[in-house]
């Protein structure tokens, strides 16, 4: 089938997102990501994509501390 207008394939987006198809689907049903079903197949929307690509950028960018321990060891770094 071909992609509907401002869409891509679930795996395409798995792709992009470095997740599963099956990852993208529960995003979708969660609400995390915009998506419809067409024939059988699901897709997502671009402009959702984009944003939550963004926004899980931006969150591993504060979640890693100077020391890389993302705060979540006792390196004693500057989570401490």
């Amino acid at each position: 089938m071909k992609n509907p207008m401002g869409k891509i394939s679930i795996i395409e987006a798995a792709d992009k997102m470095e997740t599963t198809p099956l990852n993208v689907l529960m995003h979708i049903k969660r609400g995390l990501l915009q998506g419809v079903e067409i024939d059988g197949n699901w897709w997502v929307e671009n402009k959702s994509l984009a944003l939550w690509l963004a926004e899980s950028s931006e969150r591993k960018s504060q979640d890693v501390c100077a020391s890389g321990c993302a705060g979540r060891s006792a390196c004693s770094g500057c989570c401490s």
